[in-house]
C-alpha cells in the first residue's frame, strides 16, 4: 500500500512539473509574441510616409510597380504595365486609374484593408488582435474581418519592417504582394495623391 501511495505521489509530482513547464513555455512564447507585436506597431507607426517597390500576384497575373503611402489617408501605386494603371486612395476615395485611356474606376474604400494599414489606430488594432502564425523566415500575423475578408501580413524578424501581405477577399480571390526597397519618411506632398480627371 505504501509503495502504491509513493508511486501515485511520484506521478502527481511529475505531472505537476510537466504542467508547470508547459505553462512557463506558453507564457514565455506568449510574451515573445506580444513583444513582437508591440515592436511591429511601434516600428510601422513611427513612419509617416513609405515608398516601396512591389510584386503582386492576383487572378494568375503578375504585376510590378511602386507604391507611395502617406498617413493617414493617402496611397498611390504606379503599375508598370501597358495601361499605366494606378491605384489611388485620397481620403475616403479609392480609384483604379488607367492613365493611357484616362479612365477611372471607383471602389468603396470601406471594403479595403488599405484603410487599416494607413490609419495608425486601426493598424495597431489589426496587429494586436491578429493571430500569430508559426513561420521560421518572418513574422506572420493573420487578421479576419467579415466585411473585408482575411489579410495575412508578413514582417521582417530583425527590423520588423513590412515585407508584404496575402489577401483573401470576401469572394475568395487571393492577392499576394511582396515588398522590396522600403524607404521610410521621405517627403511626399499631398498633391501627389490627387485623383486625375476622367475623359468625358
Amino acid at each position: 500500500m505504501l509503495v502504491k501511495e509513493r508511486f501515485y505521489s511520484f506521478l502527481l509530482k511529475k505531472n505537476i512539473t510537466i504542467i508547470l513547464i508547459t505553462i512557463i513555455f506558453i507564457g514565455y512564447f506568449g510574451s515573445l509574441k506580444a513583444i513582437e507585436k508591440i515592436s511591429i506597431i511601434n516600428n510601422f507607426n513611427s513612419s509617416e510616409t513609405l515608398k516601396f517597390d512591389f510584386t503582386q500576384k492576383s487572378f494568375d497575373k503578375n504585376e510590378r510597380g511602386t507604391c507611395f503611402l502617406k498617413r493617414p489617408y493617402f496611397l498611390r501605386c504606379l503599375y508598370k504595365d501597358e495601361n499605366q494603371k494606378e491605384l489611388i486612395i485620397n481620403n475616403r476615395v479609392l480609384v483604379i486609374y488607367h492613365k493611357r485611356y484616362k479612365k477611372i474606376y471607383r471602389y468603396p474604400v470601406s471594403q479595403s484593408f488599405f484603410t487599416d494599414i494607413l490609419n495608425k489606430e486601426k493598424f495597431s488594432e489589426l496587429i494586436s488582435s491578429g493571430e500569430n502564425l508559426p513561420n521560421k523566415n518572418f513574422i506572420e500575423i493573420k487578421y479576419f474581418n467579415k466585411n473585408k475578408g482575411e489579410i495575412t501580413l508578413f514582417f521582417n524578424k530583425k527590423n520588423y519592417n513590412l515585407n508584404g501581405w496575402r489577401l483573401v477577399d470576401i469572394n475568395n480571390n487571393i492577392t499576394l504582394l511582396k515588398i522590396e526597397n522600403l524607404i521610410k519618411n521621405s517627403n511626399i506632398k499631398k498633391s501627389f495623391f490627387l485623383i486625375p480627371e476622367e475623359n468625358q
